[in-house]
């Protein structure tokens, strides 16, 4: 074996270690250096800005640009976690004590409907036999369940994720200033073509923009607008159930619907027939609706990504890494498709693209 391919793959070996073990090291709190690397390029411009206004000085520019970013993450974030976790705990009392006393919540207001009664009675020939009592109660005892480990989880991890969070804004100030000098360093030893490397570089940025802004803001507004919804009809909890409509805005075609929809449902059983229809509309024609509209306007036409890829990375890394693969799902997911086509050009320029 000729010595220096011998040398080169002892360099590599020696180097492929060094890598290794530094993510051994470093994986309790990847999470938040990978947060940490989204927030630096999804507020790059805010890195620019703040950089012009100290006139240059990289580490006034750098700390003011995390200061700034930390502010319009932590002050919204802790209002909603104190009222999350307010109304999280009245859900799970009002649940216990149902439990406890034997008594389903609503129910006897919902039997109180004439509309209601007029049903059950038309019904009642064939609910013979049948006690939905018992199911309710099973169902009850779940949701108490899930939601009390949640809250345990939610509060065994709070001083863990508050550790991980000075983590994450200490590795955000350093991104922000020598961010730059890192993603330079780090292309220099990538063998490629240079514009293949700006093909890559900007899919990146395209798909971090298509995620932040066209997804996780969307679904931000659509809980937020279910909430204020719920407000409006006057059903209890709306910041807790408008914090579930978040997480649920990600699941296709039903998304927000899961949680509004059994809204509206109750009140009409309840009798509140204009409420429920107020509520219905309010679901459809804004919070489900809504969309459509602000996603194009977040992304601004500059994050031409298929939406294919998106769905599938948000799906798969949602599944498999939790709130952080929504941003790290479709990134790879891209990342490895733009790889594929520098092979592809790379291995057999002559082959022209498939026509539509």
């Amino acid at each position: 074996m000729n010595k220096g391919v011998f040398m080169a793959l002892v360099y590599f070996a020696a180097l492929a270690g060094v890598l290794a073990l530094m993510l051994f090291l470093l994986s309790p709190f990847l999470s938040s250096i990978a947060w940490a690397g989204v927030l630096a390029l999804g507020a790059y411009p805010i890195r620019t800005w703040c950089c012009r206004r100290c006139r240059g000085r990289q580490n006034l520019g750098a700390f003011l640009a995390t200061a700034v970013v930390t502010l319009i993450i932590v002050v919204p974030l802790l209002i909603i976690l104190v009222l999350f976790a307010s109304q999280a705990t009245q859900v799970v009392g009002a649940l216990q004590r149902a439990e406890a006393s034997g008594h389903i919540p609503g129910r006897q207001e919902i039997l109180a409907n004439p509309r209601v009664a007029e049903l059950m009675t038309r019904l009642e020939p064939y609910l013979k036999g049948v006690d939905l009592k018992p199911v309710l109660f099973n169902a009850m005892k779940a949701v108490t369940a899930l939601l009390v480990g949640t809250s345990k989880k939610f509060v065994l991890g709070a001083i863990a994720a508050v550790f991980k969070f000075f983590i994450m804004i200490a590795v955000l100030f350093f991104a922000f200033r020598d961010g730059q000098k890192m993603t330079t360093a780090f292309w220099e030893m990538v063998p490629l073509k240079q514009e293949d490397k700006a093909v890559i570089v900007g899919a990146v940025k395209r798909v971090v923009s298509a995620v932040l802004y066209g997804i996780v803001l969307t679904c931000i507004v659509q809980g937020i607008l279910g909430g204020i919804g719920f407000a409006i009809v006057g059903l209890p909890s709306p910041v807790f159930f408008g914090a579930v409509m978040v997480i649920t805005a990600f699941i296709p075609v039903v998304g927000t619907a899961l949680v509004w929809v059994p809204g509206a449902l109750y009140l009409l059983a309840m009798g509140e027939v204009g409420k429920a229809a107020i509520l219905t509309l309010w679901g459809m024609a804004v919070v489900s609706s809504i969309d459509n509209f602000i996603r194009p306007y977040f992304i601004s036409g500059k994050s031409k990504v298929p939406l294919l890829v998106v769905l599938l990375g948000v799906l798969g890394g949602l599944a498999t890494m939790g709130f952080l693969g929504i941003i790290v799902g479709p990134l790879l997911f891209t990342v490895s498709l733009e790889v594929f086509q520098v092979y592809r050009r790379e291995i057999f320029p002559g082959l022209m693209p498939p026509s539509c």
